[in-house]
C-alpha cells in the first residue's frame, strides 16, 4: 500500500521551491527539541540537514524524536491515564496504515509513529476510536446520561468535536447508522444494531473507560451500564459479550492483578453469565473462553474488524508483548483494522505496564493531549464522587 500519494510528495515538493517549508524539514521537525532553525544545520542528530528522504516526504517518522512542548502527568494515576491514553497511542500508531495487510506490514514493519498514508493525515492523528471513546469520558464527567452521551455522538458526527482536527474522516457504518437514529429522536439504547451482521467493533473500541467506573457500581447495575452503552450502536448480543469481557479484563488489571488472573477472572465472568442463555455465543467465543486463541500462531489470529476477531487480536498480542510498545506495535502489524486494534490491546497494555511504560515522544505526540488530559481529569474527578 503506497503510504503518500504522489499528489501528496508533489505538493510538499512545491512547497519547498516556493520556500514555504525548508529543504529536508518536515512538519514533525519543527516540534521536536533537536530541531535547529540558525544556519544549515537543521537537526542535531542529522548534521547539515542531511535528514533520510522518509522523515523529509514523512512516509514514516524519525525514530530521533523528542517533542519541544510536553504536557505534564507527573502524579497522575499510572493505570488510569495509562490506559486510556494507552488506548489512544495504539489507535494513533496504527492510523496510517490502517487496511494495510499483514504481508505489507511484515515487508515494512511499524517501529516509529508515521503519518499520512491511509487517510493523509499529519503525525499524532487519531481516529473513531479515540474520539468516541472521548464521548463517553466527556459524558460520564459530567451526568454519564444516556443522551448525553448520545448529543456527544452526533457533535462527533455533525460538526468534528472531539476530533483531532475538528473534522471527522472516520466513522463505521454501523454506528453512522446509529447515530442517525440518535438525530430523529430515538431513545438512545434503541438506536444500536441488532442482527448478526452488526457485530463490528464499534462499540468494544470505546468501552474501555467504563472499565474506571465498574467498582463504583453493583454488578447488575454495572452489567446493565456495559450492555446499554454497548447497544448506542451495536445491540447484538455478541458484541456485548465483547464488551462485557473487555471491561471486566481491563477492571481486574486496573485493580492490580496479573494478565492471567485478569484474563481469567474474565472468562468466569462470562461463562458464568450467558454459557445456558447463549450457548451458540459462546461456542463462537471458545478460543477466548477456552484460552487456546493464546496457542495460536500468527496466521491463526485475524485482525479484521469483526469483534470476535478483533478482541481474539488483542488477546493474542497482550499476551505475546513483554511491554507496552511490544504489545501495540505487535498488533499494528497484523495489518488490517490496525488503529483499532492497536487501540483495544493499548488500552489493556497501558493499564498493566502504566503510563510511564508507553514512550514519552509518543504521547506527547498525541494532537489535542492537552485537551484529552483534561477530559480524563474531569472524569476521574467525577468517578472519585460517584
Amino acid at each position: 500500500m503506497r503510504e503518500r500519494t504522489e499528489i501528496d510528495i508533489s505538493i510538499m515538493k512545491k512547497a519547498i521551491q516556493q520556500g514555504v517549508i525548508k529543504p529536508k524539514i518536515c512538519r514533525q521537525c519543527w516540534t521536536c527539541e533537536k530541531y535547529l532553525e540558525e544556519g544549515k544545520v537543521y537537526c542535531e542528530e542529522y548534521a547539515y540537514g542531511k535528514l533520510p528522504e522518509y522523515i523529509m516526504f514523512p512516509k514514516k517518522e524519525c525514530e530521533k524524536y523528542e517533542p519541544l512542548k510536553k504536557i505534564d502527568f507527573v502524579g497522575c494515576d499510572e493505570k488510569l491515564y495509562g490506559g486510556i491514553l494507552g488506548f489512544c497511542v495504539g489507535d494513533m500508531l496504527g492510523v496510517p496504515v490502517e487496511f494495510s495487510s499483514r504481508e505489507e506490514r511484515c515487508t515494512d514493519p511499524v517501529k516509529e509513529m508515521r503519518a499520512y498514508g491511509t487517510y493523509s493525515q499529519p503525525f499524532g492523528t487519531w481516529s473513531d476510536d479515540t474520539s468516541l471513546s472521548l464521548c463517553l469520558i466527556d459524558a460520564i464527567g459530567k451526568d454519564g446520561d444516556y443522551k448525553t452521551i448520545a448529543d456527544n455522538f452526533i457533535a462527533y458526527m455533525d460538526n468534528g468535536k472531539f476530533t483531532p482536527g475538528d473534522e471527522m474522516f472516520d466513522i463505521g457504518r454501523t454506528t453512522q447508522l446509529s447515530i442517525e437514529k440518535m438525530k430523529l429522536g430515538v431513545s438512545p439504547i434503541e438506536c444500536g444494531m441488532k442482527s448478526e451482521n452488526d457485530n463490528g467493533n464499534g462499540s468494544l473500541m470505546r468501552i474501555l473507560p467504563l472499565a474506571f467506573v465498574k467498582e463504583k457500581k453493583s454488578v447488575e447495575q454495572m452489567s446493565e451500564y456495559v450492555k446499554n452503552i454497548s447497544a448506542l450502536t451495536h445491540g447484538h448480543i455478541r458484541s456485548i459479550i465483547a464488551c462485557e469481557f473487555y471491561v471486566e479484563m481491563a477492571y481486574s488489571l486496573y485493580k492490580g492483578n496479573g494478565k492471567e488472573d485478569a484474563y481469567r477472572s474474565a472468562i468466569k465472568y462470562i461463562t458464568d453469565k450467558y454459557s445456558s442463555s447463549y450457548p451458540e455465543e459462546m461456542q463462537i467465543y471458545s478460543r477466548v473462553l477456552s484460552e487456546k486463541v493464546l496457542e495460536c500462531n500468527a496466521n491463526e489470529i485475524r485482525s479484521t474488524g469483526y469483534v470476535v476477531d478483533s478482541l481474539e487480536a488483542s488477546l493474542w498480542v497482550f499476551f505475546k508483548g513483554n511491554s507496552y510498545r511490544e504489545v501495540v506495535l505487535d498488533a499494528i502489524n497484523l495489518g488490517g483494522d490496525t488503529d483499532t486494534i492497536g487501540a483495544i490491546a493499548g488500552g489493556l497494555a497501558g493499564i498493566y505496564y502504566g503510563l510511564s511504560d508507553i514512550p514519552t515522544r509518543w504521547i506527547q505526540s498525541i494532537r489535542k493531549l492537552d485537551f484529552i488530559k483534561e477530559e480524563i481529569q474531569n472524569f476521574e474527578k467525577k468517578i472519585k464522587l460517584i
